[in-house]
């Protein structure tokens, strides 16, 4: 698609208001001709004809004139930042949505930094698209055809002259704007890979602390940032160079002006009057002409923004079925299911054959990197299966809607998510419209009631981002007071306590229990309790399944169990 399509596309929604910024603008260039034109009339009568009465007049004229000029320029101007503030907010709001329905793949392979980049800093670059540029090329355009009729009718050979230098502001505009776009979008570049480094170093500052690498960070990051310093200096170097030109072509066009209409004045050809008019009106043609060369050059820059906003857009979103599924009666199965990550030549899984039965407790142990975390991500469609098939109570899940394949299942991880919000809230987001009541029985039950009790401002206290305000064994309570709340049939432990101390492990074991109760559960087995617990043990080895059966089983027949399981006990 054309520049001028995407442009056309993306600024339909605010035409009405444009549309009146417009109008506004062809009588602010209307009027901007008119006071060139009356230049002439003024002078020869007042100089000329010595019909000096009028300059007591032409004080008041002039001042009325530019009051109306800049309150229509005032109209035209609030309209178009109004429309341009609307497309940021419009395109922050698509862009927002759009990651919100990408596949959780995606953000394995695209840096936090780039999309933040993206959604934050190339849509408030949009916002010059109705400021800048289409102000420019709808707006200026005019006020050039006015000016030039204008000069033209008093003087076209004097016109001509000056529109011959014209080509050398268009050549000089996009030789340095291409320039401009290749370095705006390596400045974009740097941005973002800023912006993932401050992200980092804000979440590992604990990490940063106890190896003593404040200084380490600080000069990668001051080596980093003058890199893109250097970029945005390129940058507005090249911007600086076009109206350079553009000034130094202006000045040309005048000189030549006044060189051959002031001998043209001395001869008599022309009257004082018209020579006035012409140098007004083509000085007048300068500037809105300098304006349509910055916004070229503006326009390159936006061309760089669109284009990374058109990648993050062109990302397709997850793949939905149709199918809603309301209950879970029966069994998830794994039927020859094999993964592997996009772009890797390893397979993560491999001919996985499994049936889990509703009601039933399973755990899945092996070493680290063997595939637990990619065969529980396959349940809820985070992640799509590259060979065979997975059926929830014998329907394909990638026949399921998403939403009620998700409504069936809960998570409780070792990596808690939580939000900079209230406990309440991070609560209540297992399951909309919960009541009061529901929060606090979810939070008793989990047995978090106790500590959020002792807090001072209870369940209204703000617990910080990814609620480090708050204890390890604290966070997890919540996040299992959370999937309580949302009561899902189908739950998966992903090493739930596998970072936690001895007496927080006892507490959140309980709340786990509490939750495991009548619930089908998958759990990521870490600690040894879990283990012993599980009706059936799954032994994962180099992606596939090397042995199933209860502890005892196990214990007696696979030297791979026995020494996982002595390592649990001493984990």
């Amino acid at each position: 698609m054309s520049i001028t399509r995407k442009i056309i596309n993306l600024t339909k929604p605010y035409w009405s208001g444009v549309f009146i910024g417009i109008i506004l603008g062809l009588m602010f260039s209307g009027i901007n001709a008119a006071i060139a034109w009356a230049v002439k009339p003024a002078l020869d009568e007042i100089f000329t004809n010595r019909k000096y009465e009028y300059l007591t007049l032409l004080p008041f004229a002039v001042f009325g004139l530019f009051i109306l000029k800049g309150a229509l320029n005032f109209g035209q101007n609030f309209l178009m930042k109004t429309a341009g503030l609307k497309l940021v907010r419009d395109m922050r709001n698509k862009l927002y949505n759009h990651i919100l329905a990408l596949p959780v793949g995606y953000f394995n392979k695209e840096s936090s930094g780039v999309i933040i980049s993206r959604i934050m800093y190339d849509a408030e670059v949009l916002r010059g698209l109705m400021s800048d540029i289409l102000k420019a090329f709808v707006l200026e355009v005019p006020t050039i055809l006015f000016l030039l009729g204008l000069a033209f009718y008093r003087r076209w050979d004097l016109t001509l002259m000056t529109l011959a230098l014209l080509p050398l502001i268009a050549y000089s505009t996009r030789k340095f704007g291409k320039s401009v776009k290749k370095k705006r979008k390596e400045a974009q570049r740097k941005l973002s890979f800023l912006t993932q480094k401050v992200g980092e170093s804000i979440l590992g500052v604990r990490i940063i602390k106890v190896f003593n690498r404040e200084k380490t960070k600080a000069d990668n990051f001051t080596r980093e940032n003058q890199r893109y310093y250097r970029e945005l200096l390129r940058v507005e170097r090249f911007k600086e160079f076009t109206r350079l030109a553009i000034e130094m072509v202006t000045g040309l066009g005048i000189a030549l002006i006044l060189w051959y209409g002031g001998h043209m004045v001395i001869n008599g050809t022309i009257t004082p009057g018209d020579f006035a008019s012409i140098i007004v009106a083509i000085y007048m043609i300068f500037s809105p002409t300098k304006k349509i060369g910055e916004a070229y050059t503006a326009l390159q820059e936006i061309r760089a923004s669109i284009e990374r906003v058109d990648t993050l857009l062109d990302a397709k979103k997850e793949e939905s079925g149709k199918t809603i599924i309301k209950h879970f009666k029966d069994s998830i199965k794994f039927n020859n299911v094999s993964f592997a990550y996009a772009g890797r030549n390893s397979t993560v899984l491999k001919d996985v054959n499994l049936e889990i039965h509703q009601g039933e407790v399973i755990a899945i142990v092996g070493q680290s990197g063997v595939g637990k975390s990619t065969l529980v991500d396959l349940i809820p469609g985070f992640l799509k299966s590259t060979k065979g098939e997975i059926t929830i109570d014998g329907i394909n899940i990638n026949d399921l809607d998403l939403r009620s394949l998700r409504e069936l299942t809960g998570i409780v991880s070792q990596d808690i998510i939580l939000f900079n919000d209230t406990i309440r809230e991070n609560i209540a987001f297992g399951r909309e419209g919960a009541a009061e009541s529901e929060i606090v029985e979810a939070a008793k039950m989990s047995f978090a009631d106790d500590f959020i009790q002792e807090l001072p401002e209870k369940y209204e206290t703000v617990i910080g981002e990814r609620g480090l305000q708050l204890s390890g064994g604290q966070r997890q309570r919540i996040a299992i007071a959370r999937a309580i709340l949302k009561n899902p049939p189908i739950l998966i432990l992903d090493e739930a306590t596998s970072s936690l101390d001895s007496v927080s492990e006892a507490i959140v074991q309980k709340a786990l229990e509490t939750l495991m109760s009548g619930r089908t559960t998958i759990v990521i087995a870490h600690r040894l309790s879990t283990v012993r617990n599980a009706g059936r043990i799954i032994i994962l080895d180099k992606g596939r399944i090397s042995d199933i059966g209860t502890h005892e089983q196990l214990m007696a027949r696979n030297d791979t169990y026995m020494k996982l399981y002595h390592a649990f006990a001493h984990s």
